[in-house]
């Protein structure tokens, strides 16, 4: 392993259920996702959402960067560092050749394969993230304020995608600014465990899974490709999503969006990691009825780094109660905006439904898209100890 990948090496928090990349915390999630909550945010009325999405990626992207430079590291070193990160974290492969020329070009990008996933047909470029994360590693890499706009494609069918710079007058990027959180979460010990599925096992066996780029920057795993995003970008986008729509009188609409895109990557990716020979080696023989590849799923989601959950309640498939007594969006919220008086969880909360249409429902993912409603009861945001769901057939 070179110099600069022990840089990434993963650490895992087992107070948390989170996983820690060059000092951040990052989520995996997959190309579906991804796509989605993009498509969602960009295609919004009224807002600037691909701002959004740029903005809070240059905040993120200009610390998480320049946190993974060395005291002694020269500015070639650093663009290095910058590109290695992209690529571990599994976004696609930027080739920095012409980077002080301004233009940057990448071969494989993880947005593509979402959005043709998702949203086959679109032309205009897709990579607005890149754009954030670019402009962000520009600032940590030299000190100066720039921004990057993608020229040219691989979505519309150009060979790469390109990027280049942009000076003039622009404002600041942004920081990321966090509130000291003092929270003791609920002890395992204070919940039932499953009789045959063993959670501790599948998220250690998943952890010391190397999941990272490839020599494309991609991670295909599991039927998708997946991406260690940082939990802090997730939280802005979302929160600023929900904050710019409650302006316009649709905060509501906006978090229904936000649990809609959850439930459908659910399903999309936890159908994907039970067709794999992961689960099938791992989870498989400890499968001995249905309620069982439930309890798996949920096992499988606490290495992803969204915190950990646990079953509380489970009426095969008419109803489920689960708690999260670590999520990253509950805990990020109070890091980033306070206490709440609402909850404040809609990617759990959707995905609470998707894995209960997923294992109990019947046909596609279209199918069963909706076949269960979900809704959160209590939320760490509003001071309970833990998040609960409830899910109910529709």
């Amino acid at each position: 392993m070179s110099e600069i990948k022990q840089r990434f090496a993963l650490h895992y928090d087992w107070a948390k259920h989170r996983r820690v990349i060059a000092g951040r915390e990052v989520i995996l999630h997959c190309h579906h996702y991804n796509s989605r909550i993009q498509h969602t945010v960009e295609s919004a009325a009224g807002i600037d959402g691909k701002q959004i999405i740029r903005g809070c990626a240059e905040a993120v992207f200009a610390e998480h960067v320049a946190n993974a430079f060395l005291t002694w590291d020269d500015v070639e070193t650093k663009w290095k560092v910058a590109a290695g990160l992209y690529a571990h974290l599994g976004f696609g492969d930027l080739d920095m050749r012409k980077v002080g020329e301004g233009r940057v070009e990448a071969p494989a990008s993880h947005f593509v394969e979402g959005w043709n996933a998702g949203f086959a047909g679109r032309t205009d470029p897709v990579c607005t993230m890149t754009e954030g994360y670019l402009a962000g590693a520009h600032l940590a890499v030299t000190g100066e304020t720039v921004s990057y706009r993608e020229t040219a494609c691989t979505m519309g069918g150009a060979e790469r995608c390109v990027f280049e710079a942009v000076r003039g007058v622009r404002d600041p990027i942004g920081r990321v600014e966090r509130n000291a959180v003092a929270f003791t979460p609920k002890a395992a010990s204070a919940f039932p465990k499953p009789r045959n599925i063993d959670g501790e096992k599948i998220v250690s066996a998943l952890v010391d899974m190397p999941i990272h780029g490839n020599n494309e920057g991609l991670i295909p795993a599991f039927g998708v490709y997946l991406a260690n995003t940082p939990a802090d970008f997730y939280n802005l986008v979302c929160i600023r999503f929900v904050e710019e729509m409650t302006a316009k009188g649709l905060g509501r609409n906006a978090q229904r969006l936000l649990v809609s895109d959850a439930e459908t990557c659910a399903m999309n990716t936890f159908r994907g990691i039970m067709s794999s020979p992961e689960w099938d080696g791992l989870v498989g023989p400890m499968i001995k009825d249905t309620p069982d590849k439930l309890y798996g799923i949920v096992a499988v989601s606490n290495a992803l780094g969204w915190g950990n959950w646990y079953v509380t309640s489970h009426d095969q498939q008419e109803a489920l109660r689960i708690e999260s007594v670590t999520g990253y969006e509950a805990l990020g919220f109070r890091e980033l905006r306070g206490a709440a008086t609402d909850p404040q969880c809609f990617m759990l909360r959707g995905v609470a439904a998707g894995i209960m249409a997923l294992v109990y429902g019947t046909g596609t993912v279209a199918d069963r898209f909706g076949s269960y409603a979900s809704k959160e009861a209590d939320c760490i945001c509003s001071g309970k100890a833990s998040c609960s769901f409830e899910v109910l057939r529709s």
